[in-house]
């Protein structure tokens, strides 16, 4: 619940502003994805990126569970991350019944050319920000995400 010292219309512009945010990162993603795969989608891309942030690997239900989606939705978009080749089932070596997921060399590759090309693209939108102006905003959105994760 808001505090009720808070200024009500602040907070509204807060909501736009992360929202028109959200919006052109998303745009700009979509259009980029085709460096990644050809037939890859923006919601498969957050999948691909959940398996490359495990490079030890990860089990689908697990995938699932930190995206909050559900285990068939999962499942469909593992089977199409395969049929592109960014990434591979193995045996669980701690559960010899589970599989975990593994990314393809060329999917870590190509994530981390995505991941550059991003960072370039921040570090030109800051470009005429103060360190000190960086280094606030980057405390700030830590502090905001945090909030967000305790809030169920």
């Amino acid at each position: 619940m808001v505090p009720m010292s808070r200024d009500l219309p602040d907070l509204v512009d807060v909501d736009v502003e992360l929202t028109r945010f959200i919006r052109r990162v998303r745009v700009t993603s979509l259009r980029r994805l085709e460096t990644i795969h050809p037939q890859l989608d923006y919601g498969t891309f957050l999948f691909l990126v959940g398996v490359v942030n495990a490079p030890d690997g990860i089990r689908g239900s697990e995938l699932a569970e930190s995206l909050g989606v559900h285990k068939s939705t999962a499942s469909r978009a593992i089977a199409s991350l395969e049929r592109m080749g960014l990434v591979r089932r193995v045996a669980d070596p701690d559960d010899g019944r589970a599989q975990l997921l593994m990314p393809e060399p060329v999917a870590v590759e190509r994530i981390g050319e995505y991941r550059r090309s991003a960072s370039a693209r921040i570090a030109e939108l800051l470009a005429d920000w103060t360190p000190d102006e960086v280094a606030t905003f980057a405390r700030s959105l830590a502090r905001l995400n945090d909030a967000g994760e305790t809030i169920v």
